[in-house]
């Protein structure tokens, strides 16, 4: 997305990790990616919680099981768009559900195999020293665009808006457990940004 930085008005990361990828095949059973949910699970909820309300603005009420009782939780809503296999733009409600009593850090994008956008088709193949990254990129029209990015092109010139590709690159360079994927965020509308490195 060679897109100019004006036209982005903030970007949301995660780095994929195999976990991630069992889940949209509804293959995950690990203990440590959330068992077999088909969601993409975000840690640090509560510091990228300003950039996760602008992407999914509104707010819908859902029934979920919390400390052995079904109760109504908040979810943000919004919107994914993306382009389908004949390059037509596709449109479709997006859910974030906030954290459970199990893993109280952690909020979720919910039912990731329902989006062509998530498809493991689209997913780079990354490999040792190229990580892939799920951006979630939010124009400054609201609309809301899923990508998958491989790490050595956010490292090409061109191939990514420089301010954007420099944004993920710091985060990416920045130092973290071994265990630790990386997350993180920027607002380019204000001085809003997390990462989970130093």
């Amino acid at each position: 997305m060679a897109s100019n930085a004006y036209q982005v008005a903030r970007i949301l990361y995660k780095e994929i990790v195999p976990g991630d990828l069992r889940k949209i095949l509804a293959q995950s059973n690990d203990a440590d990616t959330g068992g077999g949910a088909r969601d993409f699970r975000f840690g640090s909820y509560d510091l990228l919680l300003p950039v996760i309300k602008r992407m999914f603005p509104n707010t819908i009420k859902e029934n979920r099981k919390r400390n052995g009782s079904v109760i109504q939780i908040d979810v943000f809503q919004g919107k994914f768009f993306w382009h389908n296999v004949s390059n037509q733009v596709v449109g479709k409600d997006s859910f974030f559900e906030p954290p459970t009593d199990v893993r109280p850090s952690e909020g979720r994008i919910a039912r990731v195999h329902e989006y062509g956008c998530f498809d493991t088709s689209r997913v780079p193949s990354g490999g040792a020293g190229n990580r892939v990254l799920l951006l979630l990129i939010q124009l400054t029209d609201g609309s809301v665009w899923p990508y998958y990015a491989e790490e050595k092109t956010l490292r090409t010139p061109g191939v990514w808006d420089p301010v954007v590709a420099k944004e993920i690159l710091d985060c990416l360079d920045a130092v973290r457990p071994s265990n630790r994927a990386v997350i993180g965020y920027r607002d380019f509308t204000n001085a809003g940004r997390y990462c989970n490195g130093k």
